[in-house]
């Protein structure tokens, strides 16, 4: 039920993201390049019975962030740990946990993306976390790319789609710094 749920957010997303074809946006081993970009160490993974703790500390940290700049900082943060625990899962081959890891890796970036842009709108300099976006973009879809190799089937499939998300991601940065 699980991954039947999955599947359809990443469909719907997919359709009302882009308007283009899924062959035209993919991106290819010519495209992928090394990115220099570190990403944090993710801690506890999701198959830890103790990982519930970790998700309460982290939503509880977030309720006392106001500022946008910050909020979207945490967000990136947030976004980038749950990028480097998909990619521990994959080498331990939980691909299930992996695709539903990397959804909220994407849907943290995502409002990290809506608070840089609210930032800037109220008239903030939000040029540095835009740029950190921008990179940490192109981390997330090398990151990808490589989880993309290691899997078959309807998982390297669903790695595509995300995949493809994170490319949006970039150029929803790139739309917003040229603002």
């Amino acid at each position: 039920m699980k991954k039947l749920l999955l599947l359809l957010f990443i469909f719907v997303f997919s359709i009302f993201s882009i308007q283009n074809t899924f062959a035209q946006n993919a991106t290819s081993s010519s495209q992928v390049k090394h990115v220099e970009y570190d990403l944090p160490y993710p801690g506890i993974l999701p198959d830890s019975p103790l990982y519930f703790l970790k998700a309460v500390r982290d939503n509880f940290l977030a309720l006392f962030i106001t500022d946008p700049l910050k909020t979207s900082e945490y967000d990136l943060l947030m976004a980038d740990k749950r990028l480097a625990s998909s990619k521990s899962l994959v080498d331990l081959k939980k691909y299930d946990l992996a695709i539903t890891t990397l959804s909220k890796s994407g849907n943290y970036f995502d409002k990290a993306i809506q608070k840089a842009a609210e930032a800037k709108r109220q008239g903030k300099n939000a040029d540095s976390i835009l740029d950190k976006l921008l990179v940490s973009s192109q981390k997330h879809q090398e990151i990808i790319f490589q989880m993309v190799q290691k899997t078959k089937g309807d998982t390297r499939y669903n790695f595509e789609l995300l995949q493809v998300r994170a490319k949006n991601f970039q150029n929803t940065v790139e739309v917003i710094k040229s603002n």
